[in-house]
C-alpha cells in the first residue's frame, strides 16, 4: 500500500506542477477564466460519469453526500478554481503554484476546530508562522514582478485557497460517504455548470479560443489536471490524515518554478524565492514526524 501512496504522490506532484503552465498558456491565448475552468470541469465530470456507468456504480444521495457534492462543486471546483484562474492572469504561473503551497497550512487551521484527531501542536504552529511570513514577503516583494494588478492577483488566489480548503476539511471527516468517482462526477459537473452559468450572464466573448496551444492546454487540464489528479487525490483520503494529503502541494511549486522559467521566462527574485521557501518549509513541517 505504501508503494501505491508514494506513486500517487509522485504523479500528483508532477502533474500539478505542470498544470500551472497549461493554465497560464490557456489564459495567455485569450481564454476567459470562467469559461476556461468551466470547460475543464464540464468535460472532466463527463469522463467520471462514463467511468461510473462502466463500473455500474450508483450515486449516493444521503444528506452528507449531497453536502459534499455541493461544497466541492460550488466552493472547490467553482469559486476556488475560477478565482485561481482569474488571479493567475496577473501573476506568474509558478508564483500561483507557490501560493497554493499554503493550502495545507489553511486546512490545518480548519481541521484544528473541526477534526478531533488533527489539533494544532507546537510544530504545526511553527509551520503556520513560517507560511504566514513567507506569504507576507511575497506580497511585499510583488512590485518586483511588474504589472499593475500583481498584488490583486496574489490576494485573489489567497482567497481562493481559503474557500477551497473547507470542502477538503469536511470530506476528511466524512470520507466514507462517497468514493472518488462519485465525488468527482457530481462535484466537477456542478462546478462546471456553475461556472458556465456565470460566464453566460457576464461574458460576451467566445467560450473557446481555437488555437492549437489552447486546445492542447485545455485537453491536458481535463485529462491530467482534472481526471487523473483528482482521482488520486480523493483516493488518498482513505489512507492519510488531512495534513498529509494536502502536503502534496509542497512539491508542485518546485516543478512549476522550473517549468515557468524554461517555457514562460518567469524569473523570480531572491526575495520571492525566500518567501516561497518559507511557505514550502512550513508545509513540510506540518507533516514531519520523528522516527
Amino acid at each position: 500500500m505504501k508503494i501505491k501512496i508514494y506513486t500517487a504522490y509522485i504523479l500528483l506532484s508532477i502533474i500539478w506542477g505542470t498544470t500551472w503552465l497549461a493554465i497560464k498558456v490557456s489564459l495567455n491565448e485569450g481564454m476567459v477564466p470562467t469559461y476556461a475552468a468551466g470547460i475543464r470541469f464540464i468535460f472532466g465530470g463527463l469522463i467520471f460519469w462514463f467511468i461510473m456507468y462502466f463500473h455500474q456504480e450508483k450515486l449516493p444521495l444521503t444528506k452528507r453526500a449531497i453536502l459534499i457534492y455541493l461544497q466541492f462543486g460550488f466552493l472547490n471546483f467553482g469559486l476556488g478554481f475560477v478565482l485561481t484562474y482569474w488571479g493567475t492572469q496577473y501573476i506568474y504561473s509558478n508564483l500561483a503554484s507557490i501560493l497554493w503551497a499554503s493550502f495545507p497550512i489553511i486546512t490545518t487551521i480548519m481541521a484544528h476546530f473541526y477534526i478531533v484527531e488533527e489539533k494544532i501542536n507546537q510544530r504545526k504552529l511553527l509551520s503556520l508562522l513560517l507560511g504566514i511570513c513567507g506569504t507576507i514577503i511575497i506580497v511585499m516583494q510583488s512590485g518586483n514582478l511588474g504589472g499593475d494588478n500583481v498584488v490583486l492577483g496574489i490576494v485573489v488566489i489567497l482567497i481562493s485557497i481559503v474557500i477551497a480548503s473547507w470542502p477538503n476539511t469536511y470530506l476528511k471527516k466524512y470520507k466514507n460517504e462517497v468514493n472518488t468517482f462519485q465525488l468527482n462526477a457530481m462535484s466537477q459537473s456542478i462546478g462546471g455548470i456553475f461556472l458556465f452559468s456565470i460566464a453566460f450572464f457576464t461574458e460576451t466573448g467566445p467560450a473557446m479560443i481555437w488555437t492549437s496551444n489552447n486546445l492542447l492546454a485545455t485537453a491536458y487540464l481535463i485529462i491530467f489536471g482534472s481526471v487523473i489528479t483528482f482521482s488520486l487525490y480523493f483516493w488518498l483520503f482513505s489512507y492519510l490524515t488531512l495534513t498529509q494529503i494536502t502536503y502534496v502541494t509542497f512539491f508542485p511549486p518546485i516543478i512549476a518554478i522550473f517549468v515557468g522559467w524554461i517555457f514562460l521566462d518567469e524569473k523570480l527574485s531572491y526575495s520571492i524565492l525566500i518567501g516561497a521557501g518559507l511557505i514550502i518549509i512550513g508545509a513540510l513541517l506540518i507533516n514531519y514526524k520523528r522516527s
